[in-house]
């Protein structure tokens, strides 16, 4: 087997209850590098005669979690999360960091791939070779954080009660759902560990879907041989000193863009992109550091930079209010999209869409295009709950997020992401809304504008990519500025 992968797929049949190994041919791996070419290859091979045929909420869809070869060995720590997205109809790669794709390896497998639907709740146990679906009708109807706290107790003292003679058991992977993944919101994402998220896609609604609460994944065994080793190692220790290099990512992380990218480059979404510039110096990062951060210095397996902050809401009205730091998408997209400006209100907001399983860019994204209709008069108080949808509200944006996620009132609409939010009440209102819906091929844009050309994404890039609004995906094409970058 070529060097940085294990060779096995993992096949588990919900509806069947079916479950086996296939090898992966070497050729496929050596021509589909990575979590998104190797979930591509499978879901073009197994799917695509009958794309247009397939409901990405059915139980015919995929729900794959795969690997790449550089998974697991430093710094390679995320894993990708496909399918046929309920947002764009196409594939959307979606990562998340975490550990799961290092015990994906470690157990012996490079992907998983999900197909059926159970009737009840369930979620996957994957220990090395042994693989169960076991009933998981007590943790449904959990919030994100609930789900993962008891689904790790359970899942420990299950390992330390049966391989008690390997030692005490570190903590397991979990991949799971929340309220809003459950309901089938098309903004749902898939969680890791606490606020992590494979957030573009809306494959937590896919998990819903299939009645899959979580999956848990714990490997005991190595990691697959690397091919060169030496060569390897070298290209590690370079990249490790550029890494450690970044003081200003390391002590701030992507947070301290959250008055820069506005302030400076006019490029943050402000009120649903009705702008893109402001000046508010109490979002910047040196206020969420002297307000709410708790701890810092922390990350996922293998990272050096350890950016990750903790934030806790200490005192006033979301005193309890916890997350972790915000980083910058979070704090432009539940803050100052939704014309929040300061770090306890957005450390709120943000928290509840950790909560509820929905992503903090696409949630955000439909959170800002139902206030700006609000503020038109398009939307009505009485049609949003009885909330006063004015921005800066922050009470208001955290509970029309709770109503989202379970789908009450105008929340199963907006469930439905903005593109589809904006079709849907255009027909209602005989109005067209889809200039208020700042989304490309049914996907949220990334936090990131394109009118003052001083961001990385372009109109093309955006326009061309696969992935539609998804930032991660764009790359920046020196022909849309006269070709002078």
């Amino acid at each position: 087997m070529i060097g940085g992968y294990c060779g096995k797929i993992l096949n588990v049949n919900l509806s069947s209850g079916k479950i086996n190994v296939e090898d992966i041919d070497e050729d496929i791996l050596k021509h589909y590098i990575g979590g998104r070419g190797l979930a591509t290859k499978i879901l073009w091979d197994r799917l695509g005669r009958e794309w247009s045929k397939i409901d990405p909420l059915s139980p015919r869809n995929l729900l794959i979690v795969a690997t790449g070869p550089l998974t697991g060995f430093y710094p390679g720590g995320r894993v990708c999360i496909s399918g046929k997205s309920p947002q764009s109809n196409g594939i959307i790669g979606s990562t998340v960091g975490g550990e799961s794709g290092i015990d994906l390896k470690c157990a012996g497998y490079d992907a998983i791939v999900i197909e059926g639907a159970s009737k009840d709740p369930v979620y996957l146990w994957i220990k090395d070779d042994e693989v169960e679906i076991r009933d998981a009708s007590k943790y449904w109807g959990l919030d994100g954080k609930d789900t993962l706290i008891k689904i790790t107790k359970d899942a420990l003292n299950d390992l330390n009660s049966r391989y008690r003679r390997f030692g005490e058991w570190k903590d397991p992977s979990v991949l799971y759902i929340g309220p809003a993944g459950e309901n089938l919101c098309r903004v749902a994402v898939v969680m890791e560990k606490w606020t992590h998220a494979a957030g573009y896609g809306g494959y937590g609604a896919v998990m819903g879907s299939k009645k899959l609460k979580a999956i848990v994944i714990k490997g005991s065994g190595p990691l697959p041989d690397i091919h060169n080793p030496i060569k390897f190692h070298n290209l590690l220790y370079r990249a490790y000193d550029e890494l450690i290099s970044r003081d200003g990512m390391r002590r701030w992380g992507t947070g301290s863009a959250g008055y820069s990218v506005g302030a400076m480059q006019s490029s943050e979404p402000v009120k649903n992109w009705q702008e893109e510039w402001h000046d508010e110096r109490s979002f910047g990062v040196d206020e969420f550091e002297r307000r709410v951060w708790i701890k810092r210095y922390w990350g996922d397996y293998g990272c050096p930079t350890t950016c990750l902050k903790i934030a806790l809401v200490r005192h006033g009205t979301y005193a309890g209010s916890l997350t972790d730091n915000p980083d910058y998408e979070l704090q432009a997209y539940v803050g100052t999209n939704l014309g929040i400006f300061t770090p306890e209100e957005n450390v709120y907001v943000a928290s509840i869409v950790d909560d509820m399983g929905i992503c903090g860019i696409n949630g955000g994204n439909v959170l800002g295009f139902a206030a700006e209709l609000y503020q038109r008069g398009i939307l009505s108080k009485e049609e949003l709950g009885g909330l006063d949808l004015s921005w800066g509200n922050a009470k208001a944006f955290g509970e029309l997020a709770k109503m989202i996620a379970y789908r009450i009132g105008i929340g199963n609409i907006l469930a439905e992401g903005t593109y589809r939010a904006a079709l849907k009440l255009g027909e209602m209102k005989g109005l067209d809304l889809l200039p208020y819906a700042v989304q490309v091929k049914g996907v949220a844009v990334g936090a990131h504008g394109i009118r003052s050309k001083m961001d990385y994404p372009t109109p093309i890039a955006y326009a061309c990519s696969v992935q539609g609004g998804d930032h991660t995906s764009v790359a920046r094409l020196p022909i849309d500025s006269g070709g002078s970058e």
